[in-house]
């Protein structure tokens, strides 16, 4: 229930930032705006105002659209003619229909700065081990280094060092390193190797390098759980406390990972403490290529309160943080439409292609994890839907503005048989994405 009222409290306020970009900017070039609704259907809640515009939030929030006046879709008034969108120079139309993408980009970088500004909380970077003959060994990085700086940014926090090598790695190169140990602030570089970012198969770059963070024991909560893995198959759900398996008590997590690790196809009694009750579960951990157990579930680590000495915190200040947040933007935009292009070009499986189901649980996900991380998902699907609006595809504001770049071309409009062609091919491919993501939703909800 908290899932679908996240997803839909985002999805409510993303659409109503995009459809206000359109409103504002017809309202500024001059077009009468008719109707302002965010989301379909029997309307909760509407107005008219002074000047004749009917807003309306309505029952189903899955869109919104702005209805200016238009010779194309009724009579204009002699004394309207001008303020009707059709009217209005080439200029105009396009950076109306423009407006609503740019909204959505511009309140990315609005929620990266509040969350900045507020601060991300993490794990301060202490190296616990180096690999021999690693990368991490050959820049002479030592246990008890803390990370304070990558190329020049610092890096309070494990996630802010994990950001920055991945930026690096995404083309390969030399990560240059401010390290605080005993001996002072020193300076390192670290030969980091190629990976792209958009690979299918992810790797730990930590542990690629050679790097072993400095952690704490985590209680035994059962934060994620895999659909269809035995996890799951056994009754283990969201929030169960690992008391013992197979009478052996378990204290922290790593501990009970070496249990599950140790027992491939081996019948595991582990009992539970499900709110406020014992239960005891049968679990059979499945067998890996390596030969070591694995049951698909994740640690929840927000259960275990961080160390007072091991606490960081990024945080930036007012002009700062609008920078970062600035670059921000940019970098999830161009790994947006970096994805898309490695999606059609067959780089990068379709499968990474998340719809309603997908979005609502790490909606769900983020609201738990508290207003930072819920404002980091916001800006995520805020930057997805304004890039996914100017794809070139009719009925999107990107088919729009392609139709407005052959306008420009041919020095007269595409006729309106052309345009309602290209609505309805457009439909169909929108529709057809739709149900592809959403088919990709339910393969990974149950394991198909």
């Amino acid at each position: 229930m908290q899932s679908l009222f996240a997803f839909l409290l985002a999805l409510a306020i993303l659409i109503a930032i995009h459809e206000f970009g359109h409103f504002w900017v017809a309202r500024r070039c001059g077009v009468k705006v008719l109707k302002f609704s965010i989301g379909f259907g029997k309307p909760l809640w509407q107005k008219i105002a002074r000047d004749g515009t009917h807003y309306v939030v309505a029952m189903i929030p899955l869109g919104g659209y702005v209805k200016m006046l238009d010779e194309r879709e009724g009579e204009v008034p002699a004394d309207q003619i001008n303020a009707a969108f059709n009217r209005k120079p080439l200029r105009s139309r396009v950076a109306i229909v423009a407006a609503g993408p740019i909204a959505n980009l511009l309140f990315a970088i609005f929620a990266y700065w509040l969350v900045f500004i507020i601060g991300i909380a993490g794990i301060k970077p202490v190296i616990n081990e180096v690999v021999a003959d690693s990368p991490a060994e050959i820049a002479q990085l030592l246990p008890g280094d803390q990370i304070e700086r990558i190329n020049g940014d610092k890096t309070p926090t494990w996630s802010s060092v994990r950001n920055a090598l991945t930026q690096i790695a995404d083309k390969g190169g030399t990560a240059e390193l401010t390290i605080v140990s005993e001996a002072g602030q020193q300076q390192r570089k670290l030969e980091v190797a190629q990976h792209s970012i958009l690979s299918d198969k992810p790797i730990s770059l930590l542990k690629q390098l050679g790097v072993t963070p400095v952690l704490y024991d985590l209680k035994p909560v059962i934060g994620t759980v895999v659909p269809n893995k035995p996890a799951q198959l056994a009754g283990l759900q969201t929030g169960d406390l690992v008391i013992s398996t197979n009478d052996q008590a378990i204290t922290h997590w790593a501990e009970w990972v070496e249990i599950v690790k140790a027992n491939p196809n081996q019948l595991l009694n582990v009992e539970i403490e499900r709110q406020g009750q014992q239960l005891i579960l049968q679990l059979t951990p499945s067998k890996t290529d390596e030969g070591i157990g694995v049951i698909g579930v994740g640690v929840d680590a927000s259960a275990t309160p961080v160390p007072d000495a091991l606490k960081a915190e990024l945080r930036y200040g007012l002009f700062t943080g609008l920078v970062k947040a600035a670059e921000t933007t940019w970098q999830m935009s161009s790994l947006t439409v970096r994805s898309f292009i490695s999606m059609l070009s067959g780089e990068l499986s379709t499968k990474n292609l998340g719809g309603p189901i997908s979005i609502a649980q790490f909606a769900g996900a983020s609201a738990d994890r508290g207003l930072t991380a819920f404002f980091s998902f916001l800006a995520m699907i805020s930057i997805s839907l304004g890039i996914l609006n100017l794809l070139p595809i009719p009925i999107l504001d990107g088919g729009h503005l392609m139709m407005y770049f052959f306008e420009w071309v041919r020095g007269k409009p595409l006729s309106e048989q052309t345009q309602l062609k290209g609505q309805k091919i457009g439909l169909i491919l929108l529709l057809a994405l739709m149900l592809f993501a959403f088919f990709n939703d339910l393969s990974r909800l149950f394991g198909l």
